[in-house]
């Protein structure tokens, strides 16, 4: 057993997206990130489509690791609202094993997986 408050450095590597929600141009990709009370956004990604790459790295404040992490990411639109691609919810419990996770995480849309 171990802290169960703390930092989790939380860095943002790829994603790998199956579902393309813009017709006629490439997907401006970007994550949000929820964790209780606090949320973070990468910065967009235009012109990336179904392969953004990102390379950020965020800090998260952790008040209990039995909390859950959000992540939705989205598409940028200059004309309409953004609009959601798809989306998954984790433990941070389940990131702060060993020295990190190193892994994918599958997302879905409506309960289809895009991702």
């Amino acid at each position: 057993t171990g802290p169960t408050s703390g930092t989790l450095n939380l860095n943002i590597h790829e994603a790998r997206i199956t579902r393309d929600v813009n017709t006629f141009s490439s997907m401006d990709p970007y994550i949000k990130i929820t964790a209780r009370m606090q949320e973070f956004r990468t910065k967009t990604r235009d012109g990336e489509g179904k392969s953004p790459s990102w390379q950020e790295v965020f800090e998260v404040d952790v008040k209990y690791i039995g909390d859950d992490i959000t992540f939705e990411i989205w598409t940028e639109n200059s004309v309409t609202s953004d609009e959601l691609i798809g989306q998954f919810r984790v433990k941070i419990s389940a990131l702060c094993v060993n020295k990190g996770v190193d892994d994918w995480w599958h997302l879905t849309h409506k309960d289809a997986s895009v991702g």
